[in-house]
């Protein structure tokens, strides 16, 4: 089991599940490679999770990620097959002694809905408010701007609910490019997923982990070329993962997963063809 990363105490908080069309997510990858490892539905949609991360050192406790939330309506809930727990991140910390009012940072790779849907939440009067009222939320200046001004690709997945009630509470802090957020907390930006995303990368004691968003968003894209067909610029994407990848093998980082159902994170060294793991933690370890 992976439980720390230097000063940072890690965990793995689960908040649930929903399904995304397994060609989407494998691009030009052929079904008969992909459905050997991602078992799709009738509907060709494969599983994915929505894994957070959490970090505390004693003094600042963080979160990456939020997960879906709670705002969807039904169709939304059947269209993406979505499988949570009321208030799921919530419930999920107080596993761990945790409430949403003890969390002091939020920190969140890109604000696709997927990833940024927990960080907003209805309150009693039905108004849309920040779920950590109590945290700075640490978003991407150009994420930012590319979820304020979409393109007509991937205006689907910015919400404006899920980002703009952030703001408005002065919660926001708008993150630079490889910026340092916090000690040992920094960031990795990619562009080719969407513009401005950002890995999140956690170093301590000389042990390093990163966060890989939806960079490497399964185990499966471990494989260079198995890119999804949700990013906007797909040879971006593969530049950006073998650089990556390279420096990762090289380095001995953890490699933490938000989206692969069964496996949390693992290490990799170089092969014969990509990247063998040489460690992996499943989600049965936590379990």
């Amino acid at each position: 089991m992976l439980n720390k990363i230097g000063k940072w105490k890690i965990s793995a908080l689960e908040t649930g599940t929903f399904r995304l069309d397994g060609g989407a997510m494998m691009g030009s990858v052929p079904k008969v490679l992909w459905e050997k490892t991602n078992i799709p539905d009738e509907l060709n949609r494969i599983e994915l999770a929505m894994r957070c991360l959490l970090l505390d050192d004693g003094k600042s406790k963080v979160i990456v990620e939020t997960g879906i939330g709670d705002k969807q309506i039904d169709s939304f809930i059947k269209m993406f097959n979505v499988k949570k727990e009321k208030q799921a991140l919530s419930n999920t910390l107080s596993k761990y002694k945790i409430n949403q009012y003890n969390i002091t940072d939020i920190i969140i790779t890109h604000l696709h809905f997927d990833h940024s849907g927990g960080a907003t939440q209805f309150d009693k009067e039905n108004n849309i408010v920040p779920t950590f009222s109590n945290a700075k939320y640490h978003i991407s200046d150009r994420n930012w701007d590319a979820g304020i001004h979409p393109n007509p690709r991937d205006r689907a997945s910015y919400l404006p609910e899920n980002f703009i009630p952030i703001q408005q509470a002065d919660l926001l802090h708008l993150v630079s490019e490889d910026e340092e957020i916090l000690p040992g907390i920094s960031t990795i930006r990619v562009n080719g997923h969407t513009p401005g995303q950002q890995l999140i990368k956690v170093e301590s004691m000389g042990e390093v982990l990163v966060f890989c968003g939806d960079l490497i968003p399964l185990k499966s894209h471990l494989k260079l070329p198995w890119i999804m067909g949700y990013d906007l610029n797909a040879m971006q994407t593969l530049k950006e993962k073998t650089n990556f990848l390279n420096q990762v093998a090289e380095e001995g980082w953890w490699l933490f997963f938000y989206h692969d159902p069964d496996t949390v994170a693992v290490k990799i060294k170089s092969g014969k063809k990509y990247f063998d793991i040489i460690e992996e933690i499943k989600r049965t370890d936590y379990v």
